[in-house]
């Protein structure tokens, strides 16, 4: 027999109305929620990286993937900072 159950408290409660003589010998096995990976941001990663009309012709490079990730943090940031100030008149 297979239960699912959740722990509350300490104690491992089935789900349902199963029920099990007092003193029954179970086997537990933990069994974690699996979520989509995520960037450190909390959003989902986006594939592909680089848009193109024929998927898989494009060869990656570390540094490829390095330049479009440091174009989309440059992007990302523009307006968190406020523009130079002009030198003053004289």
């Amino acid at each position: 027999m297979e239960l699912i159950g959740r722990v509350n408290q300490g104690v491992i409660v089935p789900q349902g109305d199963a029920h099990l003589p007092e003193g029954a010998m179970v086997r537990i096995v933990y069994e974690p929620e699996t979520a989509a990976p995520m960037t450190e941001s909390g959003n989902r990663v986006k594939f592909p990286l680089v848009e193109s009309d024929k998927p898989g012709s494009l060869h990656l490079t570390n540094e490829m993937i390095a330049e479009i990730f440091e174009e989309e943090d440059v992007a990302r940031c523009q307006g968190f900072f406020p523009p130079p100030l002009a030198p003053p008149r004289e």
